[in-house]
């Protein structure tokens, strides 16, 4: 299923993790309209590069959120938030032209030697971060300490 001109549901809803669980990682009808503004907002993402994405992670249903220890309200749990590369730029040059963009986001973390996030939560706060040490590690603020 198509949810925009580049991105389809398959890419938004693999998980490593719901096929290691033999669990399917399908979105609720809410959580399906999210992931269709969360792909329109790709494509936006899409064209300050004007390259492929590539989606790492995007949408995990409630069970699949819980086993890799995501809350509840995570924004990934709600179909709002992506993690992605840019092919042929690192992370950072990406994240750097993220934040540098037009673009209305709710948080933009970079996560060094793993991928970009972004969310679209309605609330839209622009928060601008970077995780330098992995998963489960400490958030700071700013791209660059």
């Amino acid at each position: 299923m198509k949810l925009s001109a580049h991105f389809s549901l398959e890419e938004f809803i693999i998980s490593t993790k719901a096929l290691s669980m033999g669990v399917k990682n399908d979105p609720t009808p809410a959580h399906l309209e999210n992931l269709k503004r969360l792909a329109e907002r790709m494509e936006a993402v899409r064209a300050l590069f004007n390259r492929p994405i590539e989606i790492t992670s995007a949408y995990r249903n409630p069970q699949v959120n819980a086993a890799v220890g995501g809350v509840p309200t995570s924004a990934h749990a709600l179909g709002h938030a992506a993690d992605f590369h840019v092919d042929g730029l690192s992370d950072l040059e990406v994240a750097k032209a993220v934040r540098d963009s037009g673009l209305k986001f709710d948080q933009l973390i970079y996560e060094k030697s793993r991928c970009v996030h972004v969310s679209f939560d309605p609330r839209l706060r622009r928060q601008v971060m970077r995780q330098p040490g992995g998963p489960g590690s400490a958030v700071y603020n700013g791209l660059e300490p």
